[in-house]
């Protein structure tokens, strides 16, 4: 396969055709649109983070130049949160939006650099094309996973300091992608499907602001990719605002499947506290 070719992501959602999908959302002109505000919130004790031994893996030079503790494990800290609890990371969604303003989303643009994706979780269009920059001198072999069902669907090779080219077609009621290094299980990055514009990814605090929003009545998500998601029923009023917070415990983390089952590629141990970060952090 010519690693520059488009590479087709089998993953998630009941939309089989890019013409139904294309047909769920309707831009309009909207007059009289509220808006809706709020914060993300983490409580309970902080979970450990997820860590990797690097001598069990290629390239531990490279791959030791960030996120690396005292005992040479990169560590994957999956709960970024300000002083506050506010949560980075968390994908905000407004459902049964069915027409509204511009769907100009920004494309995804994922790098690998020192061994490690960035960003950490990206919205994602039905159809939408992707792309992966390699700024690392080897070549990564990123496995996408359908991550519902714990199972790898597709392997996109990112060659040494070039670009590699994808798609995403969601099929039945899947939602959730996860991409991993074949190499460097410790590089990862999610993805989360998105129907409409009304959507906001959280940055350090967990503030959100989502507006001009038609007015009627919606439901409010919001997904973190190791904890049960939440919703909210809501009404927007003409020109009116909303505060609506989500507050997630950290008591009920979900790791992913491929974690979890003893068989797997990644194991079970690959969860456990006891890095040096860890500690300072005082979990």
């Amino acid at each position: 396969m010519n690693l520059r070719s488009i590479i087709f992501i089998t993953t998630l959602f009941s939309f089989t055709s890019l013409s139904v999908e294309s047909n769920a959302y309707q831009e309009m002109e909207v007059t009289n649109g509220g808006s809706i505000q709020g914060k993300v919130v983490l409580t309970g004790e902080m979970p450990y983070p997820r860590v990797y031994h690097l001598i069990l893996f290629p390239n531990i030079d490279m791959c030791s130049e960030v996120d690396t503790d005292d005992e040479m494990n990169r560590v994957l800290d999956d709960f970024k949160i300000s002083e506050d609890g506010g949560l980075k990371d968390v994908v905000i969604t407004l459902e049964h939006v069915e027409a509204g303003k511009p769907f100009n989303k920004k494309p995804i643009l994922i790098d690998s650099k020192d061994c490690k994706f960035t960003p950490d979780v990206n919205a994602v269009r039905q159809g939408e094309a992707f792309r992966v920059t390699n700024l690392d001198a080897v070549m990564h072999n990123s496995q996408v996973y359908q991550a519902e069902r714990g199972k790898i669907i597709q392997n996109l090779p990112v060659p040494p300091e070039g670009v590699t080219n994808g798609k995403v077609t969601f099929q039945k009621k899947f939602k959730i992608f996860q991409m991993i290094c074949g190499m460097h299980e410790f590089m990862q990055t999610w993805g989360y499907r998105v129907q409409n514009p009304y959507y906001f990814v959280t940055k350090l605090g967990g503030e959100f602001k989502i507006d001009n929003i038609p007015p009627g009545d919606y439901v409010l998500n919001a997904w973190h990719y190791l904890i049960k998601p939440q919703s909210q029923r809501i009404h927007i009023a003409k020109n009116g605002t909303i505060d609506v917070n989500f507050e997630f415990n950290a008591d009920k983390i979900v790791r992913p499947l491929y974690e979890t089952i003893k068989s797997g590629r990644i194991k079970k141990d690959a969860v456990y506290p006891g890095s040096a970060k860890g500690r300072e952090l005082g979990r």
